[in-house]
């Protein structure tokens, strides 16, 4: 899909049918003929389209035949996984930005929300000429969106965490498995983010206005604070599945602990009954109360073999 954009003297953008100068292009999912067409149109590097729709793309920029690549990560909810105990819900998708000479182009494989609220004006300032300007815009939208997905999921990780204190069951463990997974995208995209802003900071890929540079530290502060975030509830969460695989150890080795008493304590009746019903001649058989003599030593020695390992807390929870 091909959207092409142009702001207005009142600072909106507006659909156009045709590419002009200064236009904004969005392309969600491009078919060959698209790609095709922006190549012949535009004279940008066919690959610089090919790797903003690469799953497995990092986050980096290049330039090339005059025109800037720049590749970053954002967050994506996907909507096809209902619950985080299904799959891995939150992940990180590359989204390219490419600069020309009089264009700007956006790329990715999936529909982002904070794209639709730029396109539909709710994000405000946005101006189709000053490439520079709405790229930092975008940098700063995504730390923000960066942001709210990590409060998303630690969220998340306080309510399995609620159901992990009531019982241990296989629904909570996956959900800190996906959520772990999610972190894992996010930290590493969040630092390689680092990385290309700096270069884009300090190099002379795109020129910056003394405003620009203002509003890229703004997105620099806002990845590192995300960076910081990420980390932080990475190692909660690592904390918080490291104590589970402990609780759970710590129950079985109790379980076993008293299956192991009870085997011992119900040997002694079981080897004193099996004694006696060998048909071969044995002491006291021939008196009176043999039958309740029995009985009572064998209560007796089983009732000393359970106050042993009560003592010992085998019994003990």
């Amino acid at each position: 899909m091909l959207l092409i954009y142009k702001s207005t003297s009142e600072g909106k953008l507006e659909k156009r049918a045709n590419i002009t100068n200064n236009s904004w292009l969005h392309l969600v999912k491009p078919t060959s003929k698209e790609i095709d067409h922006m190549v012949k149109e535009l004279a940008i590097p066919r690959d610089f389209i090919i790797d903003s729709l690469d799953i497995d793309e990092r986050p980096r920029i290049e330039e090339r035949d005059g025109a800037v690549l720049i590749v970053i990560h954002v967050p994506y909810d996907q909507l096809d996984v209902k619950n985080s105990n299904d799959d891995v819900k939150y992940r990180t998708i590359p989204m390219g930005i490419i600069h020309t000479k009089d264009h700007m182009i956006t790329i990715c494989n999936e529909e982002i929300p904070f794209m639709k609220d730029i396109f539909n004006s709710r994000v405000k300032d946005f101006a189709t000429h000053m490439k520079t300007r709405n790229t930092l815009k975008i940098l700063n939208v995504t730390a923000q969106a960066y942001i709210r997905f990590l409060a998303t999921i630690e969220h998340e990780i306080a309510l399995a965490e609620k159901e992990l204190a009531k019982s241990y069951r296989n629904r909570e463990m996956y959900t800190l498995l996906y959520l772990n997974e999610s972190l894992i995208y996010m930290v590493t995209s969040l630092k390689q983010m680092k990385f290309t802003m700096q270069k884009i900071l300090h190099g002379d890929y795109i020129k910056l206005y003394e405003d620009d540079a203002d509003i890229l530290d703004d997105v620099l502060i806002e990845l590192a604070q995300a960076y910081e975030i990420t980390e932080i509830n990475q190692d909660n969460l690592n904390n918080v599945m490291d104590a589970y695989a402990n609780v759970v150890q710590n129950n079985v080795n109790r379980v076993l602990k008293l299956l192991a008493a009870f085997t011992i304590i119900l040997s002694v009746p079981m080897l004193i009954a099996s004694i006696y019903g060998m048909n071969v001649p044995l002491p006291f058989q021939d008196l009176p109360n043999a039958f309740w003599g029995v009985m009572t030593f064998t209560f007796v020695l089983t009732a000393l073999c359970a106050f042993v390992f009560y003592k010992k807390q085998y019994f003990a929870r």
